[in-house]
């Protein structure tokens, strides 16, 4: 169980750093440009990418126990899924920026709206799951 705790922990680290350098990057938009850029994009790519893993072991560790939890805990259960949906739109919003040849008109700006919309509901997730998580630490 400890290992599923530390999966745990070290997700909300990457989603932490993942968040902050995606805001920062964001800035550029308001006219804030904050600098090396290239070594935050570096940053945002690697800590996003790393966090999409961890969600992998994430999703497989507990995708059984998400199952058993639709009636009894249907909130859990929708804020769960919806995050799934939100995660993988911004994901692949991020990689057909990161991909992409030329520059798509607002795909960044999109991008930046499904990750913030993601991050509220992985905090929500975070904070309705943190009684289990720290069951599982001892």
């Amino acid at each position: 169980m400890k290992n599923k705790a530390n999966i745990g922990i070290t997700l909300v680290i990457t989603f932490a750093f993942t968040l902050i350098t995606g805001v920062i990057l964001h800035l550029k938009s308001h006219g804030i440009l904050v600098q090396p850029r290239g070594v935050l994009k570096a940053v945002h790519w690697i800590f996003g990418y790393a966090m999409t893993l961890l969600l992998c072991v994430h999703w497989k560790q507990f995708n059984k126990m998400l199952g058993a939890m639709k009636k009894k805990f249907r909130w859990f259960y929708a804020d769960t899924w919806l995050l799934i949906v939100l995660f993988i739109a911004t994901l692949l919003t991020g990689t057909v920026k990161l991909l992409s040849p030329v520059k798509i008109p607002h795909l960044g700006l999109w991008h930046y709206g499904l990750g913030i919309l993601m991050s509220l509901t992985a905090i929500i997730h975070l904070v309705r799951g943190l009684p289990s998580w720290q069951r599982m630490r001892r």
